[in-house]
């Protein structure tokens, strides 16, 4: 990963380079192979840099498009990069536009390269993670943009007509534009979700650029706009197709998938639990690798929780070489206060990726693939499974409201638990369905909890049920089985809270 930083807005060119260094400085750990600065007449831009593609110095951000105008700082990668240098490379006849002159084999220059032809419709033809900021200096104009699903992170504040951005809210908070205060909405919400839903975030005053969006900055005139809608990107599944064709489909486009993210200039390996997920991941990357496969899982002294095995049949049967990084409770209370500090956006899962991935940088590892969203596309949670089988209960519908409520209670009453408080909260819906099945069933702590832990009346409206409401849209029931809408709603409400 690399680290992005921006103020516009700051006439005095000395006050804003000394607030853009800083708030580089506050985030040297993402980048720690190079880093730079941009400043000029109302504009600062900060850069760290992890190499992945050309290691060079050619790399160097900010960088500057070949003939002056445009300025770039970048954050992620571009998997189609190389097609896209192809096409803007040559001259279309009949047209007035130019073949862009590249400088590098970066795929930096050939983001900068396809906003210089092709304006902000460029994000449309990118596949890839990203989050970058393109400075106009002939239109003084700023543009950000963060990609489809929100891989990489783009925090921003605008406050006292200075508007700055960065890939990280402590860098933010170094450059002392906002006061540090917490959001309590947003304490709520990671208390029931163990995180903050986008656009807010932990920190008052500070929001997150939703995914597949961009922003543009003129005139002090901010412009917030989607690009990307996975509505439009779904396609219906042709009815004709048989098992195995649906198979060999699925494969070839995991194949590709994992081709594409495997185009870099450093060390690589991936993260093996020993589920389907990050199985199928390592399998396919032995397959188009023609290097060995370095392998890293997570082991426990408790069986229960040790999903050592299966990753030790996969790493066997794909000939890796594989790591098993033993943690003992007290090793993961040791790393835990590192972990918590290194989290910018709070995260239940962030301790295990940054215990796994310390010990996979200590191997010498740059870049890591993981079964990270299988879950979710596939449908390999118990959640989903609860789900069809909540449509085989509609019945319950038909129960009075204040009789499911008393059974409800009763339960809770016999058996105490996080479950039973769920199942009472669900019948105490005035329908039973997914809008009100799935809010409920993903909450750590139940509403009542909360209350009592933070010593208020009344806390603010569910974000998730919000977000499952709001995508519960007509095109969106027209499947005939339930599992399609429940899947592709949950992917959508995936999209609006991934950050890394």
């Amino acid at each position: 990963m690399c680290g992005i930083n921006g103020i516009i807005g700051i006439q005095n060119v000395v006050i804003a380079k000394e607030k853009i260094i800083a708030m580089n400085n506050r985030m040297s750990h993402r980048g720690p192979d190079d880093e730079g600065i941009f400043v000029d007449e109302n504009i600062a831009l900060g850069h760290r840099r992890l190499s992945i593609i050309d290691l060079s110095s050619a790399g160097h951000q900010p960088m500057q498009s070949f003939d002056g105008r445009y300025q770039i700082i970048y954050n992620g990668e571009l998997y189609n990069y190389k097609e896209l240098k192809f096409e803007l490379q040559r001259v279309v006849a009949g047209s007035n536009q130019q073949a862009y002159i590249f400088q590098t084999n970066t795929d930096t220059e050939v983001i900068i390269a396809a906003f210089a032809r092709w304006g902000i419709d460029c994000v449309k033809r990118f596949n890839g993670m990203f989050a970058f900021a393109i400075w106009d200096n002939q239109n003084k104009e700023l543009f950000i943009a963060r990609d489809r699903l929100g891989i990489k992170p783009l925090y921003y504040l605008y406050v006292n007509e200075i508007f700055a951005f960065s890939s990280e809210i402590r860098s933010l908070l170094a450059s002392n534009l906002i006061s540090r205060k917490l959001d309590q909405n947003s304490l709520v919400d990671y208390l029931r979700y163990q995180t903050v839903h986008a656009p807010n975030t932990i920190v008052k005053g500070i929001k997150m650029l939703m995914p597949g969006h961009f922003i543009s900055m003129k005139n002090n005139e901010l412009r917030i706009k989607k690009y990307w809608d996975i509505n439009s990107f779904i396609k219906p599944a042709d009815a004709k197709a048989s098992y195995n064709e649906i198979c060999k489909n699925v494969n070839e486009l995991l194949t590709k998938s994992v081709e594409r993210r495997l185009i870099a200039d450093v060390p690589f390996g991936a993260f093996l639990s020993g589920g389907i997920d990050s199985s199928a991941i390592v399998g396919l990357m032995s397959k188009v690798s023609t290097e060995k496969i370095k392998t890293f899982n997570i082991s426990f002294d408790e069986s229960e929780f040790s999903e050592a095995k299966y990753a030790t049949l996969i790493a066997k049967k794909f000939n890796t070489d594989h790591h098993e990084i033993r943690l003992t409770p007290q090793d993961f209370l040791n790393d835990l206060p590192s972990a918590l500090k290194a989290m910018d956006h709070p995260s239940g899962d962030g301790p295990n990726s940054y215990v796994v991935s310390k010990a996979t940088k200590r191997a010498g590892i740059t870049m890591a693939l993981s079964g990270l969203g299988g879950d979710e596309l596939f449908g390999g949670y118990d959640v989903f499974k609860r789900n069809l089988d909540l449509n085989k209960k509609a019945w319950l519908n038909g129960i009075p409201k204040i009789a499911r409520s008393f059974g409800g209670e009763v339960l809770t009453t016999i058996k105490p638990s996080i479950a039973s408080e769920k199942i009472a909260e669900l019948l105490r819906k005035n329908k039973i369905n997914f809008q009100s099945f799935y809010p409920i069933t993903r909450q750590v702590l139940m509403d009542k909890q909360i209350l009592n832990i933070i010593n208020r009346n009344q806390l603010t409206k569910n974000r998730v049920a919000e977000i499952i409401e709001e995508s519960h849209i007509s095109h969106l029931t027209s499947h005939k089985s339930p599992l399609p809408r429940f899947l592709l709603i949950c992917k959508m409400f995936c999209s609006e809270i991934q950050t890394k």
